[in-house]
């Protein structure tokens, strides 16, 4: 009989059990020296007794699917995750079996699939330690962060924690980052694309995609791509643009103008003014140390000096 475990973490949490063998039992660290697999599963799964798929909907579980089978999956609650599809194909089998962790409702756990000819078994899966061995664990790890029911903080001491935080049930916690900043994974087609700029003595590079965070892992993929991004104005300018410079620029789109007023400065080479633009049309470019303001009533005009500016700024 074929057992199945259908979780997108599962595959992950299997791992986990062959990366700490020093808290295993003498018996189990025996297994680890003579190459001997620590724990049944590992055995089953290279026999391909257990198999392991991240979603109900995988297409290697539809085409290994057989039956009579066991399988592990979420939620509980059965309100939701791949245990909601098997109970409706099932529920109508009375030679089907579904087992219960012991202390929740069963029977307001099933509503939703009544009538249900299926057994239904509610079993106690313990878990844990005792807390005589919560002490010397703590000792050893020396956690930054420990999270502790509040039911049991009298009953035991703790010091080994920089930060402890008590919880109850249905509780739900903030919890801090351990991380001054978050990794994420850039599809390649995005990575090549990368056109670095230095603002304010950081490197800064602009790309264009949709960011997805899925299990805690954050991803960048492409989005709609566009016809030439060489195109695509820069979102964020940083500096003032030099004034003669930028006059230099529009002189040569055309666009002529003086420069109204000018409040330059020794120590500033970039200074705050104002230049009059009198053809093809009037307009005003207001430049100050806080931003640069565009004045104009034609729209196309109005896009052409930006584009000096753009010329003369660096942006991304």
């Amino acid at each position: 009989v074929p057992i199945y475990i259908i979780s997108s973490v599962a595959e992950e949490l299997l791992a986990f059990t062959n990366i700490i063998p020093e808290w295993l039992c003498k018996q189990r660290q025996e297994k680890l020296f003579s190459g001997e697999p620590l724990f049944a599963h590992v055995k089953l799964i290279k026999e391909r007794k257990i198999h392991v798929f991240p979603a109900v909907h995988s297409v290697e579980l539809l085409t290994n699917w057989q039956e009579p089978c066991v399988v592990f999956c979420p939620h509980w609650s059965l309100r939701l995750g791949p245990v909601v599809h098997l109970l409706r194909y099932w529920c109508s089998d009375p030679n089907s079996l579904l087992i219960l962790e012991g202390g929740d409702d069963a029977n307001l756990a099933i509503l939703p699939f009544k009538p249900m000819a299926m057994k239904v078994l509610q079993c106690s899966f313990l878990s844990g330690i005792s807390l005589q061995k919560v002490q010397p664990l703590l000792k050893a790890l020396q956690p930054k962060l420990l999270l502790f029911p509040k039911d049991l903080r009298c009953k035991i001491q703790i010091s080994e924690a920089n930060t402890i935080i008590h919880y109850s049930e249905n509780e739900t916690l903030c919890m801090p980052s351990s991380k001054e900043s978050t990794e994420i994974d850039i599809a390649t087609d995005l990575a090549s694309q990368f056109h670095w700029k230095t603002l304010k003595q950081e490197t800064v590079t602009r790309l264009d995609g949709e960011l997805f965070m899925d299990q805690g892992k954050h991803r960048l993929l492409s989005g709609f791509r566009q016809a030439d991004s060489k195109q695509h104005r820069p979102l964020l300018h940083w500096g003032s643009p030099d004034l003669k410079r930028l006059l230099t620029e529009l002189s040569k789109m055309g666009i002529t103008g003086t420069l109204k007023k000018n409040m330059d400065s020794a120590e500033s080479k970039n200074a705050a003014g104002i230049i009059d633009i009198d053809d093809p049309e009037k307009a005003l470019i207001d430049v100050r140390e806080t931003g640069t303001v565009i004045i104009t009533a034609d729209e196309n005009l109005a896009s052409r000096i930006f584009k000096a500016i753009d010329i003369v700024l660096d942006g991304i």
